[in-house]
């Protein structure tokens, strides 16, 4: 007596976890997206709650006696400045929601899935090297806006943003794998 184990069930339940998993990260992709821009311009916005006073002059802090020159338009050029991650990180974020509906549906490597994974890989390699320059900028600004403290240039490079470009980049080999992966599936297609 033989038995045959049916494989095609255990395929069946991998595929609708990946599939199920797919579709909660794009829903919790959106919500991510809502809320980023909320919490950094509420950051700015909103200094106290924030801990930015506590922070020093001109690491991003506001520091100082008083906040009287922390003015609305001071804040809003803060925050805009803190917009420019904000904007890559949602460019990112909606490519990579598109990788998650794309699974969603089954289509793993499809020319859209390929393509928004490197498109979030890219945003965050630009981000990775956009984050000392903008720790940069921001210092400098809060530094001449801020009467209360010496103009100051901080430039600053640390195992932080070392860790997100080598993060950034193993994106991209993902991605590269992925554009394989899809590369071998179209010629699977085409000799059947």
């Amino acid at each position: 007596m033989q038995f045959v184990i049916d494989k095609a069930p255990a395929a069946h339940r991998n595929d609708a976890r990946i599939r199920g998993l797919s579709r909660f990260l794009a829903v919790a992709t959106l919500v991510l997206m809502a809320l980023q821009p909320l919490v950094v311009w509420g950051a700015w916005m909103l200094p106290d709650l924030s801990g930015m006073l506590e922070r020093p002059v001109p690491g991003n802090g506001l520091g100082g006696p008083s906040l009287d020159w922390f003015i609305l338009p001071v804040r809003l050029g803060a925050a805009g400045i803190a917009t420019v991650p904000v904007v890559i990180t949602l460019y990112g974020l909606l490519r990579l929601r598109g990788l998650f509906t794309e699974c969603a549906q089954g289509r793993y490597f499809s020319a859209e899935a390929v393509t928004g994974f490197r498109q979030f890989a890219l945003a965050s390699l630009v981000n990775a090297l956009w984050a000392p320059a903008g720790h940069t900028v921001m210092g400098v600004y809060l530094s001449v806006a801020n009467p209360h403290v010496p103009n100051a240039l901080e430039i600053a490079f640390s195992s932080r943003d070392v860790q997100a470009i080598g993060l950034a980049l193993l994106f991209f080999l993902v991605a590269h794998i992925l554009a394989e992966g899809r590369r071998k599936q179209e010629e699977l297609e085409l000799i059947l």
